[in-house]
């Protein structure tokens, strides 16, 4: 498969990703349990994909601090779907984790402008809402998600645009 063909792939699975966690936002106690896994499950298999292909579009611009972000954010998203390991908090360690590795691996991409920044300042202010979701009570871990998502959206289109 050609380079363009894997970007648009794992566009489209950032988009898809993206979207079910901005759905996943306002589902929580509309639907079974057994449903919510399965929906859970695969926004973080989608997400997955558009972390991996956000990252591999980039790598050599990424550099070391893009490899290592990358990397915390694989493991975070495992750490979600094992969040009962981790402790009655394993979830929301998982996802500051997450948020701190996109952060990471998208610092030079901030700071040089180098390329779309959209994604990786989406990101950063999920990370920012979700910080103060943790402080105070109220709608922001949503809102925190619903940014989030739009994140994985922005990065989707990018990597759906990359030239042939």
């Amino acid at each position: 498969m050609q380079h363009a063909a894997i970007h648009k792939v794992l566009g489209v699975a950032a988009i898809a990703g993206g979207a079910l966690r901005i759905v996943d936002s306002f589902t929580g106690s509309m639907l079974s349990t057994e449903t919510l896994d399965r929906l859970y499950f695969a926004t973080d298999v989608l997400l997955m994909l558009g972390v991996a292909g956000w990252y591999f579009s980039r790598a050599e611009r990424l550099g070391t601090p893009g490899l290592t972000g990358f990397f915390v954010a694989v493991f975070a998203l495992m750490m979600i779907r094992s969040a009962p390991l981790f402790g009655p908090h394993g979830y929301m360690q998982g996802a500051a984790l997450l948020l701190a590795g996109l952060a990471i691996m998208n610092v030079l991409t901030l700071f040089r402008r180098d390329g779309t920044i959209l994604a990786p300042m989406l990101w950063l202010v999920s990370l920012v809402v979700a910080a103060m979701a943790f402080l105070a009570s109220g709608p922001l871990a949503a809102v925190a998600g619903v940014v989030f998502g739009l994140g994985f959206v922005a990065a989707g289109i990018d990597l759906w645009r990359r030239p042939a």
